[in-house]
């Protein structure tokens, strides 16, 4: 830009104290959690920003905290896409003639996979194993157990009255 001119403290080379320019970068990281974009806009570089990571446990979980902000907000954008649908144009001869609401059921299987795995998460018919501890596993067994016990002593108490 012809005639512009740079704020003082930038034609002297001087930049805004390192708090400022971490405190810019966790707000452009919690608005697009693209971490090489948002040390970009506060005057960082990764390298430095992923050292103060390292070094400051503060640091580390406020840059936690604000990508898990820049997710919720997200994914909240995304269940309302799936719900309610995106408008698109409808054009003839090259012209709006106007909107039909498209849904995605690609995005809503997604999203229900990602919140329901045990149900949506299935690979070739068979669920995915279920991670456990080994007391929770047991504890599975032995309610299996007991709802075979169960029904093998009704199918037996059928036989001995008769009724089958």
């Amino acid at each position: 830009m012809a005639g512009a001119t740079k704020p003082r403290s930038a034609r002297k080379g001087k930049q805004p104290p390192l708090a400022v320019r971490k405190a810019c970068f966790l707000e452009v990281l919690r608005q697009t959690a693209n971490v090489s974009r948002a040390a970009r806009e506060a005057g960082l570089s990764s390298s430095t920003v992923y050292g103060h990571r390292l070094r400051n446990p503060t640091f580390a979980r406020d840059w936690d905290a604000a990508i898990a902000e820049a997710l919720d907000e997200l994914e909240s954008q995304l269940i309302e896409r799936a719900r309610c649908g995106v408008e698109r144009p409808v054009y003839y001869r090259g012209e709006i003639v106007g909107n039909v609401r498209t849904y995605s059921d690609q995005l809503a299987m997604f999203l229900l996979r990602a919140r329901r795995p045990e149900v949506y998460d299935r690979i070739g018919g068979t669920m995915q194993p279920v991670r456990m501890t080994e007391i929770e596993a047991k504890a599975e067994v032995v309610r299996r157990i007991a709802l075979l016990t169960d029904a093998t002593a009704r199918e037996d108490a059928g036989d001995a009255d008769g009724s089958v």
